[in-house]
């Protein structure tokens, strides 16, 4: 059975059950058996609240007021007790995160980087609000933590923990293959195998190091629009690559950035 194939039967148990009814908050805690794509549909559901509320943002207020932090706060947790989802809605959000668990998987290191830049800055509380969505990799989360508290740190820009993970050894987590092997009902061969051979070739177009494009490309998914994105990726190309932009091998990398920014916009 592939992804997609798994993903559509697990909704049309999904759909059954909720035919007639909207998804509540407290639905998604035990929706399906997996406990991290439980998380990852929160998740998704809350990171969508918070960049809509970033872009809304308007220069008369003070949002760094300590009373409309704590407001801001109140409202969220309000909020997710009345979460309520169109059964149409919750299949696009299904499919976004089963695909992240595919990422997550493949790659913990560079998916978490790129969900620590969706914001500029960073104290202990709000890394422990971050590591309640990832059921497998609290661990990380707590040495963040710990590293800001042994620095003696208020709060640090997202970008240094980036850079603090990239002298962390983080390796596949077997337990959360397993369990996501076993609830796609995917081979773990073909579960690591999505868009492998892209990721093993693309680093051969830059002229920087592994870890140094893991953040570029990291920081260019972060980017407001598609072209921006592209455009800083392509500024780090070695020459040769950079006048060879139309070759298959690099369009077939420009897609897989697309899907992934996608995934990460949604």
């Amino acid at each position: 059975m592939d992804l997609n194939t798994s993903i559509d039967s697990h909704l049309e148990k999904i759909q059954i059950k909720f035919e007639l009814e909207k998804i509540k908050g407290t639905d998604l805690l035990n929706i399906t058996s997996f406990r991290q794509l439980n998380l990852f549909l929160l998740k998704n559901i809350y990171d969508k609240w918070e960049s809509n509320f970033e872009t809304n943002k308007i220069k008369y207020f003070n949002y760094d007021s300590n009373d409309l932090i704590k407001a801001t706060d109140t409202m969220m947790n309000i909020l997710s007790n009345n979460i309520s989802i169109e059964i149409n809605d919750f299949n696009d959000l299904f499919n976004i995160s089963s695909k992240q668990i595919i990422s997550l998987a493949n790659n913990p290191k560079a998916f978490i980087k790129q969900d620590l830049l969706m914001s500029e800055w960073y104290d202990a509380d709000k890394i422990k609000k971050k590591a309640k969505y990832y059921h497998y990799h609290k661990k990380l989360f707590q040495m963040l933590v710990d590293k800001i508290k042994s620095n003696n740190e208020v709060s640090v820009k997202a970008s240094e923990l980036v850079n603090y993970i990239d002298n962390i050894v983080l390796e596949r987590n077997e337990d959360f293959i397993e369990e996501a092997c076993s609830f796609f009902n995917l081979k773990k061969e073909n579960l690591l195998s999505t868009n492998s051979q892209i990721e093993d070739d693309y680093y051969t177009f830059f002229n920087l190091n592994k870890n140094e494009v893991d953040n570029l490309i990291t920081e260019a998914l972060n980017k407001k629009t598609f072209e921006d994105t592209i455009s800083l990726i392509i500024s780090s190309f070695h020459e040769n690559y950079k006048n060879d932009i139309s070759s298959k091998k690099i369009r077939d990398f420009f897609h897989s950035i697309k899907e992934k920014k996608y995934l990460s916009s949604k």
